[in-house]
């Protein structure tokens, strides 16, 4: 009997550990702006997580991105990638479901992109 109870209880929780889901490649994503200040420009859909990988810009200017209203980085400069030493912590990552990002103080005139991987997730 206690080994009985002692297996029920290992199958519940891994079945709790595991409550997060699975991550199901859907696609590549390019999340485009161009005005000056949009602090919550995309929000992540329902069912989604967002793996966002790196950003590129057309200004040599500095401007802040947010995710969730909270200022995540600073970009400087046209490139910003997983490899660039001034972003190793802010770069990649992840968004879930209802996450916004942003960003604010784009100069007149430019643009940001941001790349990103949408993953479904599968209960």
């Amino acid at each position: 009997m206690k080994s009985l109870i002692t297996i029920i209880s290992i199958v519940f929780l891994s079945q709790i550990m595991m409550g997060q889901g699975t991550l199901q490649f859907n696609q590549a994503i390019l999340l485009e702006g161009n005005q000056s200040n949009c602090s919550t420009c995309w929000t992540v859909p329902a069912g989604k997580t967002w793996k966002v990988g790196s950003a590129s810009t057309s200004t040599s200017s500095s401007f802040h991105f947010f995710v969730n209203n909270r200022q995540l980085g600073l970009i400087s400069g046209p490139n910003t990638s997983t490899t660039d030493a001034r972003f190793a912590n802010a770069f990649p990552f992840w968004l879930p479901a209802g996450s916004t990002l942003g960003y604010v103080g784009l100069s007149s005139g430019h643009n940001v992109t941001f790349f990103a991987l949408e993953f479904n997730v599968i209960p």
